[in-house]
């Protein structure tokens, strides 16, 4: 956990120097892939470019999961949230503090069963400052 940590402050480090428009079409959205996100801000737009889905809606079989979350409206700490939302009343499984950068946040986390998930469902991802959604997804599990 802290080397997670520890990754986003030297990413967002680089982050800091960059132009917000690139970033802009992403807006409210977090981004999931199995890959890592690159530390060189010029190389994050590709990323995001490759990894994005239009539905926010993206499935994976390996539970290793990188993210960048390109908040909606400004905010200096986040919320990851990872939650059942089928679940009565929805059931929170990851909950990370997180510090963000020009409106941009990287982390990975890792879903286990004994953490509550399960193959074959699907959970929502958000960023949240405060009480404020600043950007989603959804997970799917797959085995």
């Amino acid at each position: 956990m802290r080397l997670a940590i520890v990754l986003v402050v030297v990413i967002l480090a680089g982050i800091a120097q960059a132009d917000d428009k690139t970033l802009k079409p992403y807006a409210g959205q977090v981004v999931l892939s199995p890959d890592t996100p690159s530390a060189n801000f010029n190389e994050l737009p590709a990323f995001l470019k490759a990894n994005y889905d239009k539905s926010a809606h993206y499935e994976f079989m390996k539970w290793e999961i990188n993210f960048v979350g390109v908040l909606a409206k400004p905010a200096d700490k986040v919320t990851l949230v990872v939650s059942d939302p089928s679940a009565q009343p929805p059931m929170v499984l990851i909950s990370i503090e997180l510090a963000s950068s020009r409106q941009v946040v990287i982390g990975h986390f890792k879903p286990t069963k004994a953490a509550g998930f399960a193959a074959g469902k699907t959970y929502a991802v958000t960023l949240v400052s405060g009480k404020a959604l600043v950007a989603k997804a959804e997970l799917a599990l797959r085995e």
